[in-house]
């Protein structure tokens, strides 16, 4: 069983769950939505319900997150699983991590909790209830092996993954768009509560900018799961941008720059050596007990691995004014110093077949549990 809660986990599962139906037979269940359902899981519950960003923002759909876990408990007890897989998504996944190790299944962490971040304790949990945690970010190991967590690292996915399928020029001509145009992609999150927090600011930022670039070309991806047309509602009658579904990395690599809500679409930016701008916005509840809880000095993952502000982060109090300027200035600097940085980025992630290796530690602690298992030819 798998199980993920958001559009980017959801993602990995899908290549997670294809590697792994090449390496032995098996059958899945999970937690998931439209992409594990294409390549063959059951998915029990759609996570669309309960996919969510801020500490206060779960009780608006606490209901749905109660059904889920009720909806889980029965299927575990029911199919009794050979092995739970959890990818990212911890504020729910670490709860389902306990209820499957109190009914004898075992669990492997995949994308495992930012605890380098916030809530350091939870590796105490994890050592207890999980039996393999699989990590994508290089500080993470020593952490886990300190508090004797077996953990493997594999590399960052994204390395393999974000590539786009057509050269710029042709993507351009796609669409219609001039080669002298200025592009620029901005991306305001995948859950609906992002997008309703981050897009009004995304369109006045757009506005100022236009008033110096007459020749701005604003693209926005959209992933399968959202709603296209309640997007358009949201631009009727405001800044003109293109929607695009299914050309997100051909929109970053076009573009000159990219303004994102930060998640895992600003490491997607930085592997493409797109220079970009990260944005936020919680609820003030939110925001107040982020400020107490999490212990890092930036909030996207491209300026964690340097270690360094590689991207400029403007969170929760967004001018689209400071935005506009700040975004102006890299464009008129063309983002150069910014790429170099980038690319120590991506070398800093790069060298591993990740799902390949992810797999293969599956596969590994599944003999070790149950004895040998046939190869699929």
């Amino acid at each position: 069983m798998i199980v993920t809660g958001e559009m980017s986990g959801e993602m990995h599962a899908v290549r997670l769950v294809t590697e792994l139906q090449k390496r032995i037979p098996i059958t899945f269940s999970g937690v998931g939505s439209v992409g594990l359902s294409r390549c063959g899981v059951d998915v029990v519950h759609d996570y669309r319900n309960i996919s969510l960003m801020g500490l206060s923002e779960v009780f608006s759909k606490l209901g749905h997150v109660w059904e889920a876990y009720r909806a889980l408990k029965r299927h575990l007890i029911d199919i009794s699983p050979s092995l739970l897989i959890l990818v990212d998504f911890p504020g729910f996944n670490l709860r389902v991590a306990r209820m499957a190790h109190h009914l004898g299944i075992p669990v492997v962490y995949f994308i495992p909790p930012q605890i380098w971040a916030w809530r350091k304790r939870r590796i105490h949990f994890i050592k207890k209830y999980v039996s393999m945690v699989i990590s994508v970010l290089p500080f993470e190991k020593p952490l886990y092996e300190e508090h004797g967590v077996e953990v493997h690292y594999i590399g960052h996915p994204f390395v393999q993954t974000v590539k786009p399928r057509y050269s710029r020029a042709d993507f351009l001509s796609m669409l219609e768009i001039p080669e002298e145009a200025t592009i620029i992609t901005v991306m305001p999150g995948s859950r609906e509560n992002e997008i309703t927090k981050h897009l009004p600011v995304l369109l006045e930022t757009i506005a100022l900018m236009r008033r110096r670039l007459q020749n701005l070309v604003v693209l926005m991806p959209l992933s399968d799961n959202t709603d296209e047309r309640s997007i358009a509602q949201l631009l009727k009658g405001k800044e003109k941008v293109m929607l695009l579904k299914g050309y997100t990395y051909d929109a970053l690599s076009a573009s000159q720059m990219a303004l994102i809500a930060s998640g895992s679409a600003t490491l997607e930016a930085a592997l493409l050596g797109t220079p970009s701008i990260v944005l936020y916005r919680l609820s003030g509840l939110s925001y107040l007990l982020a400020r107490l809880l999490v212990k890092v000095d930036y909030v996207s993952l491209p300026n964690l691995i340097a270690g360094k502000e590689v991207f400029p982060e403007y969170i929760q109090h967004l001018d689209p004014e400071r935005i506009a300027k700040k975004a102006l200035s890299m464009l008129n600097n063309k983002g150069d110093e910014q790429r170099k940085q980038l690319e120590e980025i991506r070398q800093k992630l790069a060298g591993h077949d990740s799902y390949s290796m992810a797999s293969r530690e599956i596969v590994q602690l599944l003999e070790r549990i149950y004895g040998p298992i046939p190869q699929t030819s």
